[in-house]
């Protein structure tokens, strides 16, 4: 309860600081395009920026010239009131932000890079709300984030029809279903492609250890009936490959489950810029895999895709607590995936000149993806980088004022 009253705080904040009375008196940041997951996160990280630093946020050209071909209005609610046209065009060019107390009332954030050494990055969760969300929430920052996420994605009336007659088709609830989201096509080119079967094993012991708890709710309770809706499994996949994947999970795994999915006619393009990925059509399919994903009681996916971590920070807006219903194949949840810190939990003597050493309470940063049970790690206090044992890291939790999410 004390998480949903927390939701509800904050989205009031964003509303006030996005539709206000007056843009002219506002201070502004102004946001750069790229795939869907890539300019979703982006939005998020400037929406994340000027709540730091009370500024309203307002899309270049009002996001009619995004990568889809459709403006971001013919499918989302406007972010703000304001307009790009009556507001900041005018005043071009426009400054890089640079922190909370620069004087400019314009400035854009279209470079991460000039934000690296700030305090204020998306992996901080305000300091005012670090007691509830320690003792409610395993991952505070992600599910800080999906405030964000849930309150970015909102659609309008003509989008929502559409997205909610396809999903209808699914029989999605909020039971007994698990998905797996398989990224293909163009992201061999930032991290390896993971087999189905290795998606599939993570599934089948989230599946034995539901059925193992049914089975021992029942017995406590006299109960000679079985959980019917756990004799065949279900699955919802989601997949930019989905003639060859669903083929292959069918084929497999078809004896034990039921499978949900996007039409498998639906294309999705190669490549990041493919005119197919572009289209409305591919759009509003991704956005509905996303949402049915995020409802999904469990997912196996890779957070080096932003597609994974849309979908783990929607399920902590949709869900409340969902900390543990994502396993990721390759990486740990980090807002901007390849840059995670994580804190060390015990000392740590390498074994071969491949490892590192550390002492407990180091800050290790991930920099290469999980194998075997180890990471690419580096030492931030002895500036060593190698193969380290992930089992022996924790969330590192930071915590930042944000004086607008102040309760006095």
């Amino acid at each position: 309860m004390e998480l949903d009253h927390l939701a509800q705080y904050i989205n009031q904040t964003l509303y006030k600081l996005q539709y206000p009375t007056d843009c002219n008196k506002r201070k502004i940041i102004l946001d750069i395009d790229c795939g869907f997951g890539c300019t979703f996160h982006h939005i998020i990280f400037c929406l994340y920026m000027s709540t730091f630093s009370n500024r309203t946020l307002i899309f270049e050209n009002n996001g009619d010239k995004w990568k889809y071909k459709v403006r971001w209005s013919d499918v989302f609610r406007q972010i703000t009131n304001c307009s790009y046209e009556k507001h900041v065009k005018a005043y071009l060019p426009i400054t890089q932000y640079k922190g909370p107390t620069q004087q400019q009332r314009i400035v854009s954030l279209s470079l991460r890079s000039a934000t690296r050494d700030l305090t204020h990055l998306p992996n901080v969760a305000p300091s005012e709300f670090e007691e509830i969300l320690i003792k409610h929430h395993t991952n505070p920052q992600a599910w800080f984030m999906g405030q964000y996420a849930n309150f970015v994605l909102r659609f309008n009336e003509s989008a929502l029809l559409k997205i909610n007659k396809i999903e209808s088709k699914f029989h999605m609830d909020y039971g007994t279903i698990a998905g797996i989201h398989v990224r293909r096509t163009d992201k061999y080119i930032e991290v390896p492609p993971y087999k189905l079967e290795e998606y599939m094993k993570w599934i089948d012991l989230w599946y034995n250890a539901e059925e193992y708890n049914v089975q021992t709710i029942n017995s406590k309770l006299n109960l000679k009936q079985q959980n019917k809706t756990l004799n065949k499994r279900k699955l919802f996949i989601a997949t930019d490959e989905p003639q060859k994947i669903i083929l292959e999970a069918e084929k497999r795994w078809g004896s034990q489950y039921e499978f949900v999915h996007n039409s498998q006619d639906a294309h999705y393009g190669k490549v990041a810029n493919d005119p197919e990925r572009c289209s409305l059509e591919s759009l509003i399919s991704l956005i509905v895999e996303i949402r049915c994903l995020a409802k999904c009681r469990y997912v196996v996916c890779t957070f080096s895709s932003n597609v994974c971590r849309i979908v783990y920070e929607l399920m902590q807006a949709y869900q409340g607590y969902a900390g543990e219903n994502v396993h990721s194949l390759d990486f740990d949840y980090e807002e901007l995936w390849n840059e995670k810190q994580m804190i060390l939990i015990s000392d740590y003597k390498a074994t071969n000149n491949d490892e590192i050493d550390a002492l407990k309470g180091d800050i290790i940063i991930f920099k290469k993806q999980k194998l075997n049970g180890y990471v690419g790690a580096f030492n931030t206090r002895t500036k060593k980088e190698g193969k380290f044992p992930h089992g022996l890291l924790r969330e590192k939790l930071k915590f930042e004022s944000f004086p607008v999410f102040s309760f006095n």
